[in-house]
C-alpha cells in the first residue's frame, strides 16, 4: 500500500438527501460518517488489520466482515461476543445477505449500530478526502482512462493496465517533468487542494473487460485518411475481427505524424527497436503545439482507442517514451491523402 494514513474508510458529515453516491456504503450512527465498503471490508478492534476500527474492549481483534460475492452483499460474524443484523444474534461464522435500511451492532445492542445506505456493486474509484461539511463525497469512478481535474483543463491522467493489473497516474503539465508512477491500493492522488486515495474493488483481467473478442495492439493495422490539405485526419483500425471507424478527430493527425518518422526510420535502414523516436519538444515544435496540449492529445487518442475497442490489449505501447523520446508502437499502418495511399510500413509491403 502507498504511504497514507488512514484508519477507517470513513468521513463525518451530517445525512444531506438531495447529494446521492453510487457506491455501497454504511452509515455509522456513533460518529455520524459515511463509510465505503471494500469488497472484503473488516471490523473489529485491531487497527492495523481491519478496514473500520472500533477501540472497544469486548469487540473482537477481528469481528466482523461485510463481503462481496458477486451477487449481493453478505454480514459475517467472526467474533466470539456476537454481531447483531436487524437486532437478531448471528451464529458463529454465520453469514446473511444485507438489504438496504438494515441495522448491525458488534457486541453489544446497546452501541449505536451501523445502518446499511448503498448495496451498489464495488468499483474501483477515487475517494474523496477533502469533503466540505454538510456534503455527501463525489468519488470518481475508474474506467481505462480519466483526465483529471477535468477534460477542458487536464493536469493529470489515470489509467489501467490491464496486463499488469495495475493502476498508472501521469502528469500532463508541460511545465512539470513527464512522470509516470504505479498507484496502488489506498494511494493518494494530489491535484491543487484536494486529494483523492484510491480505492481498489476489483480485478479487469482480458476476458472480464467485455464479451468482445480479446485482441492485441499489434494485430491492428492503422489506417489514416488525410484530407488534401491534412487539415483533417480520420483514423480506421482494422484487424480480422474487427474495422472500427475512430473518426475525424485531432490528435489523430499526431499519431500519423509520428507513424511518418516510423517510416523514414525504417527507409533509412535502422531496426525495429530504433525506428521513430523523437524528442517530445521537437515532436511539439512540429506539430505547432505546446507540450501540455501534446500531451493531452496523446491521452485523449489512448482513451478513444480503449472505448472503442474494450478488448484491446497492450495499449501502453501505442506510444512508448524513453529518455525523453516518444515514438508510434505500432508496426501496421498506412497513409492515405485523399484517395491516393501515400505511405505505408514496410510490414504491410508484399
Amino acid at each position: 500500500m502507498d504511504s497514507i494514513e488512514y484508519r477507517d474508510r470513513a468521513f463525518t458529515t451530517p445525512i444531506n438527501p438531495v447529494c446521492m453516491i453510487y457506491m455501497a456504503y454504511i452509515f455509522n450512527t456513533a460518529t455520524g460518517s459515511y463509510i465505503a465498503l471494500a469488497p472484503h471490508h473488516t471490523f473489529g478492534r485491531l487497527a492495523n488489520s481491519v478496514d473500520t476500527q472500533i477501540d472497544k474492549p469486548y469487540v473482537s481483534k477481528l469481528h466482523a466482515a461485510i463481503e462481496w460475492n458477486g451477487k449481493d452483499w453478505r454480514i459475517k460474524n467472526l467474533g466470539l461476543n456476537g454481531t447483531w443484523l436487524n437486532r437478531n444474534n448471528l451464529a458463529a461464522n454465520e453469514s446473511l445477505a444485507l438489504r438496504v435500511n438494515d441495522e448491525f451492532h458488534l457486541a453489544e445492542l446497546s452501541d449505536p449500530s451501523f445502518k446499511v445506505l448503498d448495496l451498489t456493486p464495488p468499483a474501483d474509484m477515487l475517494w474523496p478526502l477533502d469533503v466540505a461539511p454538510g456534503a455527501l463525497p463525489q468519488p470518481i469512478y475508474l474506467t481505462r482512462y480519466h483526465l483529471l481535474p477535468d477534460s477542458n483543463t487536464p493536469e493529470l491522467a489515470i489509467y489501467f493496465d490491464e496486463q499488469g493489473q495495475q493502476w498508472h497516474l501521469e502528469t500532463l503539465n508541460a511545465q512539470q517533468e513527464h512522470q509516470s508512477r504505479e498507484l496502488n491500493e489506498g494511494g493518494l492522488v494530489k491535484l491543487g487542494d484536494n486529494r483523492w486515495k484510491l480505492i481498489r474493488a476489483q480485478v479487469y483481467g482480458p476476458t472480464e473487460v467485455h464479451a468482445y473478442p480479446v485482441q492485441q495492439l499489434n494485430d491492428m493495422e492503422f489506417l489514416f485518411n488525410l484530407s488534401l490539405d491534412e487539415e483533417s485526419t480520420q483514423l480506421e483500425l482494422v484487424s480480422k475481427q474487427q474495422k472500427v471507424d475512430l473518426a475525424v478527430r485531432n490528435h489523430h493527425y499526431l499519431l500519423a505524424h509520428l507513424a511518418r518518422h516510423r517510416a523514414a526510420d525504417a527507409a533509412r535502414g535502422l531496426d525495429n527497436k530504433s525506428q521513430g523516436w523523437i524528442y517530445t519538444d521537437q515532436l511539439a515544435n512540429e506539430l505547432g503545439l505546446d507540450a501540455t496540449h501534446m500531451n493531452i492529445y496523446i491521452f485523449r487518442l489512448r482513451k478513444q482507442i480503449a472505448d472503442s475497442i474494450p478488448a484491446l490489449l497492450g495499449l501502453q505501447y501505442l506510444l512508448e517514451r524513453r529518455g525523453g523520446k516518444i515514438r508510434f508502437g505500432c508496426e501496421k499502418f498506412k497513409i492515405y491523402k485523399g484517395a491516393a495511399l501515400t505511405l505505408q510500413s514496410p510490414h504491410l509491403i508484399a
